[in-house]
């Protein structure tokens, strides 16, 4: 049926302020194509150059997202490429946490070392920047987000994103920076969500 001028707005029911906000959560405010991936759960990483941003739509809560994202000391159990990760100084929500780590490069094996000053705030937001480390800089956040499959009801998802920025030092082709950066976003998505999904489990 086509949508006729000469028929009177009125006949449209208001949306109500709960209707309104089921179609206003994190997930539906991205494009459809990128909902359906997250939906389907599979990560999702955009962007290019070095800045990127990061999504993983998990089944499980809050409180075991930011677990399993601020187990500085035991990165190297879940995480991929991950050899070493420990925390140097606390200071309440602030730390500085140092990660090795190492990974294939065509035929060469490559160990980075990455000293990064980290801010938590309220178990929602990771703020981080390298201070001292192999790259030329890296900084970026992660971010926690409940998702209720409707307006009221009880959140049963989280959506975790990670937007960061990173550049390599002079001696690392930029090209093949990036794409091997790029694709261990996805890789350490997919990880954090098993971990978020083996915690729920126990």
């Amino acid at each position: 049926m086509a949508w006729g001028l000469a028929e009177p707005i009125a006949t449209f029911p208001s949306r109500s302020p709960a209707a309104a906000q089921l179609f206003n959560s994190a997930i539906d405010q991205l494009p459809p194509e990128q909902r359906v991936t997250l939906r389907s759960g599979q990560p999702l990483v955009t962007g290019e150059k070095g800045r990127y941003t990061a999504r993983v739509l998990i089944p499980t809560s809050s409180d075991i997202a930011w677990s399993v994202l601020t187990d500085y000391g035991n990165l190297s159990k879940f995480m991929p490429n991950v050899t070493s990760s420990k925390i140097l100084s606390a200071n309440g929500n602030q730390k500085v946490v140092e990660q090795v780590d190492t990974r294939q490069v065509f035929f060469l094996s490559v160990t980075s070392r990455i000293r990064s000053a980290i801010t938590e705030k309220a178990k929602s937001r990771i703020d981080f920047r390298q201070v001292e480390g192999d790259l030329q800089s890296l900084q970026g956040y992660w971010k926690i987000e409940a998702i209720a499959p409707y307006a009221g009801a009880k959140p049963t998802q989280v959506l975790i994103t990670q937007v960061v920025e990173a550049q390599p030092n002079a001696s690392t082709p930029k090209g093949i920076f990036y794409g091997i950066f790029k694709e261990s976003l996805g890789e350490a998505m997919s990880a954090i969500e098993r971990e978020a999904l083996r915690r729920g489990r126990s």
